[in-house]
């Protein structure tokens, strides 16, 4: 009877609270272009150098258009950021045609970001 009752209990937890876990990888890089995305509240941003490890290389990340948790966070061409990102998030979309398509990018900028200004 207790193992029933334990049983059903943690089925119901898993079930009325999922547990949602995104794993957070530290980024750096030099803005080089940013883009405005049409169907959603993000920017596309292309960094170049993009340190992810040792190696440098180019890449996007989806920037949101919310406000970043420090005070004076200004991100356009020509300043460097450095935070954190949630890898393989395509959430630059953007209206081509007859409805709205994702712009490729390696992952979305978390608020814990900050830029060199």
């Amino acid at each position: 009877m207790k193992q029933i009752l334990l049983g059903s209990v943690i089925f119901f937890s898993i079930v009325m609270f999922p547990s949602l876990s995104h794993a957070q990888a530290p980024f750096g890089g030099l803005v080089i272009f940013e883009l405005p995305c049409t169907c959603s509240p993000f920017t596309w941003q292309w960094l170049t150098p993009l340190y992810f490890g040792p190696l440098p290389f180019a890449g996007a990340l989806a920037a949101p258009d919310t406000p970043f948790l420090f005070e004076y966070y200004y991100s356009f061409p020509s300043t460097w950021g450095l935070g954190k990102y949630i890898p393989g998030v395509q959430a630059c979309w953007m209206f081509a045609v007859a409805g709205c398509f994702p712009l490729p990018t390696i992952g979305l900028m978390t608020p814990f970001t900050g830029t060199s200004l």
